[in-house]
């Protein structure tokens, strides 16, 4: 049996990634020398200007899957932001940036942008490397520690269906069954949400491989299970059991070891994040609530 059979929604699990954080028009537009190209001055709008790389950030938005803009594209992006600059400069004059409403925005957007540069310098400085990965895979497949397990999920989109679920799922409802007509994944709904045979170690999404990993045969989740693709309830079949004649680092296919290397990278950013999170003070309404609803996903951010 091959070590990493694919259905649509695990190969979804496998290769999608972490870097979707930094998966901006910018990460996938950007110069390659951003200092020396990037803020070198296009246009000026009384006085103001408007570098290369916001055509580029805003040319983005004009092209197929947001791929580096073409001069139509970018004469579309300077004409947009031209408009963007004349108005933003008489919101100035009037004042709009003290508003509450529009202040409170600004911060927003300011947040995000200053959170994605961190990450990515954080990278550039404690990248990932295949040279470390080859070593501490190849040190597990030699110590035979490698395992696998044989899993069923049922996926769904919200919180309150997945409780729903789990809730029938408590008063003996059969798994394949349900599966069969309230997953949204389409190849577990002809048969039952069955992913077979697969390793947690190559699936990026750490919470989905937590709480594979938390289970015992035959069991359960007892709560959903929050990914990025939505809310789970996931059933521990069969294993784990060791992966037979496991391949080296060398002989891996690339999307496996780039699910290797988001994983990796996974790992540090929750490490990052986390410590970050401990030594800061936290207060407000919110963060009940915030608890709440972590407890039932085993994370305390949207994936």
């Amino acid at each position: 049996m091959s070590q990493f059979p694919f259905s649509r929604i695990k190969q979804a699990l496998v290769v999608a990634g972490l870097f979707a954080v930094a998966g901006s028009a910018y990460a996938q537009a950007r110069p390659a020398n951003p200092a020396e190209a990037g803020l070198a001055v296009d246009v000026s709008v009384n006085g103001k200007p408007i570098t290369r790389n916001h055509i580029t950030l805003m040319g983005a938005n004009f092209t197929e899957d947001h791929r580096a803009p073409g001069p139509e594209a970018q004469a579309a992006a300077r004409a947009e932001l031209i408009t963007q600059e004349v108005l933003a400069q008489a919101a100035l004059k009037e004042g709009l940036d003290k508003k509450p409403v529009v202040a409170d925005q600004i911060a927003f957007q300011e947040r995000a942008i200053l959170s994605r540069a961190y990450l990515e310098d954080y990278f550039i400085k404690n990248p990932v490397t295949d040279e470390s990965l080859k070593a501490s895979y190849d040190f597990t497949v030699a110590s035979g520690k490698l395992t696998e397990v044989k899993v069923r999920h049922i996926l769904v989109n919200d919180l309150p269906k997945a409780e729903e679920i789990a809730a029938r799922l408590a008063k003996g409802e059969d798994f394949i069954a349900i599966a069969k007509v309230e997953t949204l994944d389409p190849g577990g709904q002809g048969n039952g949400g069955d992913l077979g045979w697969f390793r947690p170690d190559i699936f990026v999404d750490a919470n989905f491989a937590r709480a594979v990993q938390a289970l015992k045969k035959g069991e359960v989740t007892k709560v959903p299970v929050r990914s990025r693709f939505g809310w789970h309830l996931i059933k521990l079949e069969d294993g784990p059991r060791p992966v037979a004649n496991a391949a080296k680092w060398d002989q891996l296919d690339e999307p496996v070891k780039q699910a290797l290397r988001q994983r990796s990278a996974q790992a540090r950013l929750e490490a990052l994040t986390e410590g970050l999170t401990a030594k800061a003070k936290l207060a407000g309404p919110g963060l009940n609530a915030a608890t709440t609803s972590a407890a039932g996903g085993k994370t305390k951010s949207a994936p």
